[in-house]
């Protein structure tokens, strides 16, 4: 789909990036949110069209066939928070109402919708901290647009919610006959105070990043053990701590801070029979967001940004790498500069060792505020293990905001996909047509 483009370290800049001839296919109109791993070699997609947050209605969502020109499209009212395809070909999407109700759909390897059913937890009543005015159904937070994650095991789903009480639930839940069967509940995280951030201006959330906090990454293992990462400021993991009883405590800050700001990451591990296996604290000494996770060998590896400058300095983020290994033992952090600021966005492991990371740096944020005020690039990098220094492929650089939000690997290489001539956040303020983003899809070899 896409010829070789070139290696460069980290300190290559966007001008050698931008003039390496890598064409890529376009989709004008979409943004390319994730490729749908499986091994029939029809690939999938899950595209959105972007779409400001002043807006309560979603943008289109669709899963869509490449080689064959197929498509399925969320129903009007709803948006597809995340989809995963099963080793039959068959795909099962996780759907969002606009009163914040979830639902499971199932296609089959053509995309034509099989069933649908909605996913009740009554349970949430009698979570702790719950209350006794709480929720008494499931609610997904209706900040985010991906606040339910979903993953495959085997023909069945692993589905992670963040709720309206800033909980976490996964469920296990199996596919027979033609229909779902009744959830198998673990709780994450105990619902909790997490304050949202909120704008005071602007139109469009640039990389999700103003509710980073209330979305829930997750990956399986090979035996089917399931992690999820999940921000956490001090009263989260106090909570975490009261409710579970394991001692988390939130990791030392940069003494340099006035205000103490913390923001680590909560990863946790539940067995296969929904069992809680471990959870651990990862984070460098400033705030630290998750966006994507990966589990391969005996390493869950997570990716995402990392504040540069201590307080509330805002003007750099740096990529994000943490990992923790699948019996728990031992973690490790670290952020990597690039160019300005920069974020990983996704991530997975390369054939034999190593791994690639997806993302988009170049770009800047108001230094008091929430706003990414300055377009970023293509970032797309291979690391031998965790520690090693990046190796980058010089991408060619597209108008607007660019960003690689999708990234699967295999003897083939890697293949990628994401937008450009994408917005940030003060795009749209005087004209919400200007939301909009010409989607990617591209391969470069190992």
């Amino acid at each position: 789909m896409i010829e070789a483009g070139a290696l460069l370290d980290a300190g290559s800049d966007s001008d050698t990036a931008a003039a390496v001839d890598a064409p890529a296919t376009f989709v004008p109109g979409w943004s390319v949110r994730k490729r749908l791993r499986g091994t029939s070699g029809d690939e999938l997609v899950l595209e959105e069209v972007l779409a400001s947050f002043l807006v309560i209605e979603p943008g289109a969502n669709r899963v869509r066939s490449l080689a064959r020109d197929r498509s399925w499209t969320a129903p009007t009212g709803s948006y597809v928070s995340d989809a995963c395809r099963h080793p039959s070909g068959e795909v099962s999407a996780i759907l969002i109402a606009e009163d914040g109700s979830v639902s499971l759909v199932r296609l089959d390897a053509s995309l034509s919708q099989k069933t649908v059913s909605a996913l009740h937890d009554s349970a949430v009543s009698t979570d702790p901290n719950a209350g006794d005015a709480g929720p008494t159904e499931l609610v997904a937070n209706r900040f985010p647009r991906d606040p339910a994650r979903i993953a495959a095991t085997g023909e069945d789903v692993i589905v992670a919610v963040t709720t309206s009480t800033y909980a976490v639930i996964a469920y296990r839940i199996q596919f027979a006959n033609g229909a779902w069967g009744p959830p198998m509940r673990t709780l994450v995280e105990p619902p909790s105070q997490v304050i949202p951030f909120a704008p005071t201006s602007g139109t469009f959330n640039t990389f999700g990043a103003m509710w980073s906090t209330l979305r829930t990454p997750i990956d399986l293992d090979d035996q089917g053990a399931a992690y999820f990462a999940v921000w956490a400021d001090t009263d989260r993991i106090r909570a975490h701590a009261t409710v579970f009883g394991d001692g988390l405590i939130p990791l030392s800050s940069d003494p340099g801070d006035p205000l103490g700001l913390v923001g680590d990451i909560i990863v946790t591990k539940v067995t296969a029979n929904g069992a809680r296996a471990w959870s651990r604290v990862l984070g460098t000494p400033h705030e630290d967001e998750p966006y994507a996770i990966r589990a391969a060998g005996d390493t869950v590896a997570i990716v995402g940004r990392s504040r540069r400058l201590p307080g509330q300095d805002n003007t750099f983020w740096d990529v994000f790498i943490g990992s923790v290994t699948t019996d728990g033992s031992t973690t490790r952090a670290r952020s990597i500069p690039f160019d300005a600021s920069s974020i990983a966005l996704a991530i997975d492991a390369l054939p034999g060792a190593g791994w690639v990371i997806g993302g988009s740096d170049g770009w800047a944020q108001n230094p008091s505020g929430l706003s990414i005020v300055q377009n970023g690039t293509k970032l797309l990098f291979s690391l031998t293990d965790l520690a090693a220094e990046p190796m980058r492929w010089a991408l060619p650089a597209g108008p607007r905001n660019n960003e690689i939000r999708t990234v699967t690997a295999d003897e083939r290489g890697v293949w990628y996909g994401g937008h450009e001539d994408g917005p940030i956040m003060h795009t749209g303020d005087s004209d919400l047509t200007q939301i909009h983003a010409t989607g990617l899809l591209g391969h470069v070899p190992l």
